[in-house]
């Protein structure tokens, strides 16, 4: 690179931003509400968004059924057999043991009074599972929202391609026009027709390919999407973008649903150990029950009972497992604290990359904005030259070629430009509040660990209603 293109490539670096805030909210017009509604559109038509929300009301049963397994369970029992008791000591010297039909019918009320918080821990476990499990759904639904975007603003930019590239073809049929006309006059050569004729295929060969593209991304908007694409789609402005790219990157760890969701892996985890220590703790459960029955042990006679007292149950030893899970435990918390440290450096690493992205594409659109002006320029006054034949044509199609390709590459930056800035939102985890997909009178706060352990028997509701 030579010195005067670096300088050039610093002083765009230093005014891109600027530039593109400027450029690209100048058209934030009804294009943005469109964008919006093919994004909300994206995410109600997305089997992934479905099977997230499915997700999260199976972990709420979840979090339901652990709050079950704290509170009295209640079992009824019974048995019928034909039974022979042979025991002369039970039975007397006289009475010879015979086979009987015996019955027994009974129910009996538990109440854990004691179990070392492993039901409790449970809870909490489940519901930081249910915290995750929203966050997933907010993680989600910031990908179906990018690549929504990607796919209206590629549709956008085939179709800005596609006219650019008709247009191409009629000023090469125009120009063709021309030669063919002095051609007959005998002012231009034969060989002057074949390049005027040979540069009209080349540009029906580009828009042949434009449109073949175009066809494509219609074809990824109806996938994305969940509909085909309207007429009235025009490219977005940009929206608020943060100063620079440390600005962007704290925003990002701060927000990063990534990250909030291998936290939540540690403390499921964190709750995981507890549950298992409670395996070596005491418990003690209340019971009260009752039964009746006939002739039970041996005996012709009915009989009943009530009983009520604690049962204790305390595991001293087994085979060496305890100090072998506390090791597991502690191998499988260290693994995920890991991950969260490979999560937050990714983090940022994607940060840092769309911050580049932008402003590399914003530098290309500053750059060839004045490009295509001083293109458009220039190739008319070839045109002007060339029908006073103070120009030969092999310049003229030179210079339309080299206009048709800089108004291609502005397009193309443009939409590299309005998909990076809502690329930086997506680093900042703010993509899909920003086109207002509010969680008004939504359950869908990843707050229920905290929740839980302010009410661990209440009940709440996970029900996911349609995204507003």
């Amino acid at each position: 690179m030579n010195s005067a293109s670096f300088k050039l490539r610093k002083v765009c670096k230093s005014a891109a931003l600027g530039v593109a805030i400027v450029l690209l909210a100048s058209v934030e017009t009804a294009a943005s509400a469109s964008l919006r509604q093919a994004v909300s559109q994206a995410i109600a038509s997305s089997s992934a968004q479905k099977a997230a929300i499915e997700s999260i009301e199976a972990q709420g049963g979840a979090v339901g059924i652990a709050q079950g397994e704290r509170g009295v369970s209640v079992r009824l029992f019974g048995r019928a057999a034909a039974e022979r008791i042979d025991d002369p000591s039970s039975l007397g010297s006289l009475q010879d043991p015979e086979w009987r039909f015996a019955r027994q019918i009974g129910i009996e009320a538990e109440y854990p009074l004691l179990d070392g918080m492993r039901s409790l821990n449970t809870v909490f476990r489940e519901a930081t599972l249910l915290d995750a499990e929203i966050i997933r759904l907010s993680d989600e639904t910031e990908t179906i929202a990018l690549n929504a975007v990607q796919a209206y603003i590629n549709v956008v930019r085939h179709r800005q391609v596609v006219r650019l590239a008709a247009r191409n073809v009629n000023v090469h049929a125009r120009i063709r026009g021309q030669v063919e006309t002095q051609v007959s006059a005998g002012r231009l050569s034969s060989t002057d027709s074949f390049r005027a004729s040979e540069k009209l295929l080349e540009a029906r060969l580009a828009r042949t390919e434009a449109q073949s593209a175009l066809a494509e991304a219609i074809s990824n908007y109806q996938l994305v999407i969940g509909q085909s694409p309207s007429d009235a789609l025009t490219m977005p402005g940009s929206p608020p973008l943060p100063r620079s790219s440390s600005e962007l990157e704290r925003a990002a760890v701060a927000n990063s649903f990534q990250l909030h969701l291998a936290q939540k892996e540690i403390d499921a985890q964190d709750y995981q150990e507890r549950i298992d220590d409670a395996d070596w703790q005491p418990s003690l459960d209340l019971y009260a029950g009752g039964d009746v029955g006939s002739n039970l042990d041996g005996t012709d006679e009915n009989e009943s009972a009530l009983r009520a007292g604690v049962r204790l149950n305390w595991t001293l030893y087994k085979g060496g497992t305890r100090e072998k899970t506390i090791a597991r435990n502690r191998d499988l918390r260290m693994r995920s604290v890991y991950r969260k440290k490979q999560v937050e450096d990714e983090v940022r690493d994607f940060a840092r990359r769309a911050w580049i992205s932008f402003m590399t594409a914003a530098e290309r659109r500053a750059i060839l904005g004045p490009s295509v002006t001083t293109g458009e320029q220039l190739a008319q006054a070839y045109r002007e030259e060339f029908e006073a034949a103070k120009r030969p044509l092999l310049q003229v199609l030179e210079a339309e070629r080299d206009l048709f390709n800089l108004r291609v590459r502005l397009v193309n930056a443009d939409a590299a430009a309005a998909f990076q800035s809502y690329r930086l939102l997506a680093a900042q985890s703010t993509l899909a509040s920003h086109f207002g997909l509010s969680h008004a009178g939504r359950a869908l706060v990843p707050n229920y660990e905290a929740r839980v352990r302010a009410a661990p028997r209440a009940s709440f509701d996970v029900s996911t209603p349609d995204l507003q």
